[in-house]
């Protein structure tokens, strides 16, 4: 199935308010978990080319030094 933005929006409009339902032009949808909403989530932002938070998450290495005294 083809994704438009619009739909992306409106779920993560949902996700954020805590709702399951999500309504958009003359359709209404509603999940059984909010687990199912963010899978369905990831597969329209890889769908529409955007990456997901979590691959964008940044990584960094905590390092602690002295001078051996």
């Amino acid at each position: 199935m083809a994704y438009t933005t619009d739909q992306l929006n409106a779920l993560e409009d949902a996700l954020s308010q805590g709702a399951l339902m999500v309504q958009y032009a003359d359709r209404r949808v509603t999940y059984q978990s909010v687990a199912d909403m963010l899978r369905i989530r990831d597969i329209m932002r890889a769908e529409l080319g955007m990456a997901s938070p979590r691959s964008t998450r940044g990584r960094f290495i905590v390092l602690k030094v002295g001078k051996g005294l």
